[in-house]
């Protein structure tokens, strides 16, 4: 999260528990209920100007005092103050700014952390749609870290607290449920069924997460709960509303009691790829044993597929730590790998491949999306053999894949070579010494 004073302290802004603001890691203090509120109103509207009569309203909605505008240029005051106690006297205030009819918090919207809560579940829901459940499972737990408790926890009661509270907490429900999505899919149902009974216990008649934790314990080898917690929920609903459980709870249970093997949970099998036949093209690509190191399923896949057409055979890991397990006995000719990685990332695995005597001769080909001349440099300079910015073309690809393992049979050559070399060295001192 990033402030709007590109050189002095970060500051941050917090509605995701009770309304808090943070500058360079030490936190600020707000005053008291009514000037919080006031703080969380703009807050909430990040980038955007709130006019100086709906800020009376947010905080008033009844009845306002006669002097409710001046109240409100004293909270503004203050909190200027207190969120740029280091501003010269006289100097226009940077964050808090004024902009007709009002006020505007004028920074970017990654510091407050509903903003990035709600960037971090959207590209979870990206990744989910895109059949990369790893990676949806790991944006959305990020985004439910940044919950500290009920959104806007210490405010006073008021019309736009409760909107902005019910609006949030159902992005974070929705959030949760769509990372359950994600857990399942990756066969992670055996832990999850503590979250999901409590969430069924909270929400029982949100039916998404009735029938994640009826597929979840059904998996667990758990049939009769399974179908128990439907009968409880079609009670809840008849109870409650008057109404029958959806469609899709009703499949499940038919499904549930059929033992359909749709509900079954596999193990994806791991991405290893033969080589494709030899070719009769004597101006072919020698074929090589490649490692793809990316966090995202989606590019996995793509490079594993673009490699492959060119011929190699082709394994993958989803993370640094994952490749460095798999490089010491893997036989591979060429890494690529992603720089930017949420477990052990490009610049941290390469340095650990370049660290071990046994895999330094490798060549790595740095993959990412931002080429910029600094994160290239940075690659040279840990030792990656080249660098591939996204997108590529085949043919770029190719070039790359040639020329780096070119560099690879070339290593490998010296290296025969220096080992023959200390062999015969060691032979020749084990003849003088038995003269």
């Amino acid at each position: 999260m990033i402030g709007a004073a590109e050189e002095g302290p970060l500051i941050e802004f917090r509605v995701l528990g009770g309304v808090e603001a943070w500058r360079g890691g030490e936190r600020v203090e707000l005053g008291g209920p009514k000037q919080r509120a006031a703080l969380a109103s703009l807050v909430l509207r990040t980038g955007r100007v709130v006019s100086l009569e709906q800020l009376i309203d947010d905080l008033w909605p009844e009845d306002p005092p006669a002097r409710a505008a001046a109240t409100v240029q004293v909270f503004v005051s203050n909190l200027r103050r207190a969120l740029e106690p280091d501003r010269p006297r006289g100097a226009p205030a940077t964050v808090l700014v004024t902009a007709a009819p009002g006020y505007q918090l004028a920074v970017d919207p990654e510091a407050v952390d509903a903003h990035a809560f709600a960037r971090l579940v959207d590209e979870g829901r990206a990744a989910l749609a895109g059949d990369d459940p790893e990676r949806a499972a790991e944006l959305l737990a990020r985004a439910a870290e940044l919950w500290r408790g009920p959104a806007l926890a210490d405010l006073p009661d008021a019309p736009f607290v409760r909107v902005e509270t019910v609006r949030l907490d159902e992005l974070r429900l929705g959030a949760a449920e769509d990372r359950a999505d994600a857990e399942l899919a990756l066969g992670r149902h055996a832990p999850l069924v503590p979250e999901l009974e409590r969430r069924v216990h909270t929400h029982p008649m949100r039916e998404r997460s009735r029938a994640q934790l009826m597929l979840a314990l059904y998996r667990c080898g758990r049939q009769a709960d399974a179908l128990a917690t439907y009968r409880h929920g079609r009670r809840v609903l008849r109870d409650e509303l008057g109404l029958d459980p959806g469609t899709r709870l009703r499949e499940l249970e038919q499904a549930v009691l059929r033992h359909d093997p749709g509900l079954a949970w596999e193990p994806p099998r791991p991405v290893v790829l033969p080589a494709a036949a030899p070719t009769a093209d004597p101006g072919a690509d020698e074929p090589g044993r490649v490692l793809v190191v990316d966090d995202s399923g989606v590019n996995r896949r793509m490079l594993v597929a673009a490699l492959t057409e060119l011929g190699h055979e082709v394994h993958a890991a989803e993370n640094g730590r994952r490749a460095l397990e798999l490089l010491p006995d893997g036989g591979f000719d060429v890494v690529l790998l992603d720089l930017l990685m949420p477990v052990l990332d490009g610049y941290t695995t390469l340095a650990a491949i370049k660290a071990d005597p046994a895999l330094d001769h490798l060549p790595v080909i740095m993959v990412s999306a931002v080429p910029d001349l600094e994160s290239v440099v940075r690659c040279i300079e840990l030792g990656a053999t080249d660098y591939l910015p996204k997108p590529f073309s085949a043919a770029m690809l190719r070039a790359r894949m040639r020329s780096s393992l070119t560099l690879k049979r070339l290593r490998d050559r010296e290296r025969a070579e220096i080992a023959a070399l200390r062999s015969e060295v060691d032979r020749a001192r084990a003849g003088a010494d038995r003269r």
